[in-house]
């Protein structure tokens, strides 16, 4: 027994001593989990707030009636918790056309028209009706702006506000529109009579406990009623108009192309980054060293591995898109030439950041551990994970989120999903240049590491 013990601590000590002799690797087996958390907790109160509720929702606006109604209403919206308000208050007004053009390339999916006369209806006692442009596949954000329509309304109308949505809800509950007069003076009784109950109600609370017993609840109405849900959704009047490409099908989700497009491009990271680390595996086995005294240009390998993890990139791309096209009817072949561009351009740029750390690295562990801290920290910021671009980011965490490979691999892949551009469209052609970009520094660095770590040794 104590022959066994004695023997397991002496393996004990020599894998210790082994584990802490790559000093850099295990500084990144430490670091991996405080960074990952960090970013996680990052990324989830860009997502979810401080509070833990949604993310305010973007609305873009324009401002055609230029009334005292109508700021009071701006001011309220921009105070609302479920939305941020653009233009800033000091930023120049936006324009009908500016807002279409920036639905069209996928910088706003909500746009809120307040026409001329929205002051005069609501002094003249009724709900003016507001004009929306919106991407009609936004449903979460389109609740989140419906609530917050709502609160700037009570600000707006004042003290009619209670009558006038309790006739709009009225009306949307079945009631003829012809019988607004007399929905509206039933609206201002029930006002008046709601007012009474709440003046009852403090002095109750005003009076001794014992004289408040004896009172009896109403019954609870075991009947289903009309859909509320959509009377609170609806108690706003907007004119909605859809901005949608004719090509996208019908029953594609905006967070499903989001997830197809996301889910990819992390596995295809991780996939090459494995590919990538073949590089090591053969020097620590000695088949590198071997290579390097042939009469073939040094760089030629490193080229060759960099062509390899190419190609195998290019068939998982084939298979995720064939699979999302089959399953959740993702229409990956509508443009197949924006798809074959734009795929080439983020499998270079990956199949680069891939030999960069596969050069860098001087043991698999290291590879490992600074490749999973890289590849999820692009995936969560640059929203691979959570669509990020629907957030209003802080000046710098926007910087970051536009530093990753993955934010602009995303913009590409939702521009021809979602938005159905060509690979002409200026907002592709941009994201592909970064990526192009991203691809030409990584490979100048690992062409520089290789050299020093790789080719510049000779073998014994």
């Amino acid at each position: 027994m104590s022959s066994l013990l004695a023997t397991s601590i002496q393996v004990a000590k020599k894998d210790l001593r082994l584990y802490f002799r790559d000093r850099t690797g295990v500084i990144l087996g430490f670091l991996l989990p405080i960074g990952l958390v960090g970013v996680f907790g990052f990324v989830n109160k860009m997502a979810f707030g401080s509070e833990g509720g949604l993310s305010r929702s973007t609305l873009w606006y324009v401002d055609e009636d230029e009334s005292e109604k109508s700021q009071q209403f701006l001011a309220s919206l921009r105070t609302a918790n479920t939305l941020r308000l653009r233009p800033r208050s000091d930023d120049p007004a936006e324009t009908r056309e500016t807002l279409e053009d920036k639905l069209h390339d996928g910088e706003a999916h909500h746009c809120l028209i307040i026409p001329a006369g929205f002051g005069a209806s609501l002094a003249g006692g009724k709900l003016p009706p507001l004009q929306m442009l919106r991407d009609p596949g936004r449903d979460l954000e389109g609740q989140m702006i419906s609530i917050g329509l709502l609160q700037g309304l009570f600000a707006a109308a004042g003290t009619d506000s209670s009558h006038l949505l309790t006739a709009r809800a009225l009306q949307l509950a079945g009631l003829p529109e012809a019988w607004n007069d007399r929905i509206q003076q039933v609206s201002r009784g029930f006002q008046t009579s709601v007012e009474l109950l709440f003046q009852e109600a403090e002095e109750a609370d005003r009076r001794p406990p014992s004289q408040n017993q004896g009172a009896e609840p109403p019954e609870q109405s075991t009947s289903s009623g009309p859909d509320f849900l959509s009377i609170m959704n609806g108690l706003v009047p907007v004119d909605y108009t859809d901005f949608a490409p004719p090509e996208r099908p019908k029953m594609l989700s905006y967070f499903l192309a989001q997830s197809v497009s996301g889910i990819g491009v992390m596995m295809l990271m991780f996939g090459l980054i494995a590919c990538a680390s073949m590089l090591i595996k053969e020097r620590e086995d000695g088949t590198l060293p071997r290579l390097m005294v042939s009469p073939a240009p040094r760089d030629a390998y490193l080229w060759g591995k960099f062509l390899f993890a190419l190609i195998i990139g290019a068939a998982q791309l084939v298979v995720l898109f064939a699979f999302g096209n089959l399953v959740f009817d993702v229409d990956v072949l509508r443009d197949p030439i924006t798809l074959g561009v734009v795929s080439l351009a983020v499998l270079v740029a990956v199949t680069a950041f891939g030999m960069l750390v596969a050069a860098w690295a001087s043991t698999i562990k290291q590879a490992e551990g600074v490749s999973t801290l890289v590849i999820l920290t692009m995936s969560a910021l640059g929203g691979a994970w959570y669509p990020i671009q629907t957030i209003d980011l802080p000046p710098l965490a926007s910087l970051a989120t536009h530093s990753t490979i993955t934010y602009w691999a995303m913009t590409a892949y939702q521009g021809l999903f979602w938005h159905g551009k060509p690979w002409t469209d200026p907002v592709m052609l941009r994201s592909m240049a970064v990526l192009l970009g991203f691809a030409v520094v990584a490979s100048i660095a690992a062409v520089w590491f290789y050299r020093r770590r790789y080719a510049g040794r000779r073998p014994a």
